[in-house]
């Protein structure tokens, strides 16, 4: 089973961490989507933690580079950072690691 917890808080930024991974895996290694849903979730809870009533929460563009596989059983530590809000959007950063080795996995 796969686990996300928010795991620390601070403005305009927190850490997830995603315990016992065992996601959508080809030989062991993650499918770069599952990741870029995390990706769009974090990305969507990072902004909506503004506080400000967007009637919706659709990603107009994802861009993600993958560094280094995700594999199961990897911890995950999944940072995402407020950039700022135009008039009708709002831009984060996100950056996902493995908690263990440090090693970032996308970006």
């Amino acid at each position: 089973m796969t686990t996300v917890d928010m795991t620390q808080w601070i403005e305009n930024y927190f850490h997830q961490m995603l315990d016992e991974f065992d996601g959508p895996l080809l030989k062991d290694v993650s499918h770069g989507g599952m990741l870029m849903t995390l990706v769009d979730v974090c990305r969507s809870l990072v902004i909506a933690s503004k506080g400000l009533n967007y009637s919706s929460g659709i990603s107009t563009n994802i861009n993600i580079s993958f560094t280094n596989p995700a594999k199961k059983g990897d911890v995950l530590l999944i940072e995402a950072e407020y950039i700022k809000f135009g008039k009708a959007m709002g831009f984060a950063d996100i950056k996902i690691y493995n908690k263990d080795t440090k090693k970032l996995i996308a970006q």
